[in-house]
């Protein structure tokens, strides 16, 4: 049984609800997450000492999961059939490469192998760092290797398949819309 102070459960409860609605207003990609993360982290690093019981942390997968769930429908399954190749074609092809990525970073960076493997795995951000509660690795730098990679990638991908757009004159986005 944990033993932990009540007073300090509800400061850091109050952080990461003031610091996820800032981040989610502030329409930052993850922004909950990151707020609360930010919020209690930078609490953490001023001496404030926030503390939450390890039970909460399986409650959150728990609601997670539910939300995970909420996201397949009639709709989803309804065009399975017609989406399965591409979507086993795209899981493999992301999976290799994440873990040839995680090999990688962590030969020429020096950071433990699980560690980098979680950060170089894609999907969501909340998602991998959820799954990687399970494996001992440094959660905060899968934490910071996701947040960078989620982050980089809104900005950088959109201005690829621009380019890709010309390359290929074929444009799909349409300034206005």
């Amino acid at each position: 049984m944990e033993l932990v102070k009540i007073d300090r459960v509800i400061f850091t409860v109050a952080l990461t609800v003031v610091g996820g609605f800032i981040g989610h207003t502030l329409g930052i990609p993850a922004g909950a997450l990151l707020g609360s993360m930010v919020a209690v982290g930078a609490a953490n690093l001023l001496g404030a000492r926030p503390e939450m019981p390890q039970s909460y942390n399986i409650i959150a997968q728990m609601v997670l999961g539910g939300f995970l769930g909420l996201t397949i429908t009639r709709d989803v399954m309804a065009s399975f059939k017609a989406h399965i190749v591409a979507s086993i074609m795209v899981v493999a092809l992301l999976c290799v490469f994440g873990v040839a990525t995680g090999f990688i970073v962590s030969r020429l960076t020096g950071i433990e192998l699980y560690t980098s493997l979680f950060g170089s795995a894609p999907g969501g951000m909340q998602e991998i760092v959820a799954l990687s509660q399970a494996y001992q690795v440094d959660h905060s730098a899968v934490v910071m290797i996701q947040t960078v990679r989620r982050v980089l990638i809104v900005v950088i991908y959109p201005l690829m398949v621009v380019a890709i757009s010309k390359l290929t004159n074929i444009l799909y986005y349409r300034v206005g819309r």
